[in-house]
C-alpha cells in the first residue's frame, strides 16, 4: 500500500514537470516571435518617430510632389497694354489686324476716332487683340518693330486654385448626377420621381454653369489679351537715351517746330475767320457812322441854339 502511494506521487510530480516545461517553452516562443516582429525598429528609428521627423519628411515629400504638379499645370491669365505713336496710322492699323489673323488670333474690339493730323488734329485708335499664348512674343515684337512704344504694361493673374476648385465641383456634381439618375430609374411613386427630377435639373444646371465658367477661363488663359492704343503724330517721340547736346538739339528743333506750327495755325485761323472778321467790320462801320451822325446832329443843334441866344441878346 505504501509502495502504491509513492508511485502515484512520482507520477503526479512528472505531470507537473511536463506542464512547467511546456509553459516555459511557449513563453520563449512568444518572446522570439515578438522580437522577430519588431526587430527592424532600432533605437534611432524610434527616436525619429517620437520626434516626428519621419512623418515630417513624408509630408514634405508629398507636399513637394503636389507643388511640382501644381507648377506644371499652373493657370495664368496675362494682360498686356501698349501705347504707341506712328506717322503711318492706316498702315499700322491694317498690318496689326493682318498679323493677329496670321497668328490665329482675332480682334475682340476696336475704336477709331479723329481725323488725319493734316486736317483737324491727330487720330486715335484702340484695338483689343486676343493672341494665342504661345504667339504673344511674336506679336509684341511686331508691335515694337513697327511703332514707337511710349508705354507698356504686363499684368498676370494666377487662377490655378480657382480652376482646380471648379474642376472638383464639376466632378462632384457629375457623381451626384449619376446617383440621382440611378435613383430615378428605381423610383416607384410619382412624388418621388418628381422630387428626384427637380433635384437632377438643378444639378445639371450647376454643371453647365461651372463648365461655362471653365471654358471662359480656358479662353482667357489660352488667348492673351493685348490692348494697343495707337496715336497718330506728325513727329514721333524720342524714347532712346540722349546725351546733353543731343537733348539740346532735340529741344531746339521742337521749339522751332512749335513756333512754325503756331505761325501756320495763326495764319490758318485768320484766313478761316475772314467771314467773321468781315461781319464784325461791317457792324463796326455801321456803328461808327451812326455814332458820328448822332454827334454831328447834336453839334449842329447846339450851334443853332447858341445863334438864337445871341440874336435875342442883341434885340
Amino acid at each position: 500500500m505504501k509502495k502504491y502511494s509513492m508511485l502515484k506521487l512520482a507520477s503526479l510530480l512528472l505531470v507537473i514537470l511536463i506542464l512547467a516545461f511546456s509553459l516555459v517553452s511557449c513563453g520563449a516562443q512568444k518572446e522570439s516571435i515578438g522580437n522577430s516582429k519588431y526587430d527592424y525598429i532600432t533605437e534611432d528609428s524610434l527616436t525619429e518617430v517620437n520626434n516626428g521627423s519621419v512623418s515630417d519628411s513624408s509630408l514634405n515629400s508629398e507636399s513637394d510632389t503636389e507643388s511640382a504638379q501644381l507648377n506644371s499645370t499652373r493657370k495664368i491669365i496675362e494682360t498686356i497694354y501698349y501705347s504707341v505713336e506712328t506717322k503711318t496710322f492706316d498702315d499700322l492699323s491694317s498690318s496689326l489686324e493682318e498679323r493677329a489673323k496670321a497668328l490665329n488670333g482675332y480682334i475682340e474690339s476696336s475704336d477709331v476716332s479723329g481725323n488725319s493730323y493734316d486736317y483737324e488734329g491727330s487720330r486715335f485708335a484702340s484695338f483689343v487683340f486676343r493672341i494665342p499664348s504661345d504667339k504673344v512674343e511674336e506679336f509684341t515684337a511686331f508691335v515694337s518693330e513697327n511703332a514707337t512704344v511710349t508705354n507698356k504694361r504686363l499684368n498676370t493673374e494666377d487662377v490655378t486654385l480657382e480652376y482646380i476648385d471648379v474642376e472638383s465641383r464639376i466632378s462632384a456634381l457629375k457623381a451626384q448626377k449619376d446617383s440621382l439618375e440611378e435613383l430615378l430609374s428605381k423610383a416607384t411613386s410619382t412624388q418621388e420621381i418628381i422630387d428626384i427630377r427637380d433635384t437632377l435639373t438643378d444639378v445639371i444646371y450647376e454643371i453647365e454653369s461651372y463648365q461655362s465658367r471653365l471654358r471662359t477661363m480656358d479662353n482667357l488663359i489660352d488667348f492673351t489679351k493685348i490692348t494697343v492704343d495707337i496715336y497718330e503724330v506728325e513727329h514721333t517721340s524720342v524714347v532712346t537715351r540722349q546725351s546733353v547736346w543731343q537733348r539740346i538739339g532735340t529741344n531746339l528743333v521742337d521749339n522751332f517746330r512749335g513756333v512754325f506750327n503756331f505761325i501756320v495755325e495763326f495764319f490758318v485761323f485768320l484766313v478761316s475767320a475772314i467771314p467773321y472778321l468781315l461781319f464784325i467790320g461791317i457792324v463796326a462801320f455801321v456803328v461808327v457812322i451812326i455814332v458820328k451822325a448822332s454827334i454831328n446832329k447834336r453839334r449842329k443843334k447846339r450851334e443853332k441854339n447858341k445863334e438864337n441866344n445871341n440874336e435875342n441878346k442883341i434885340d
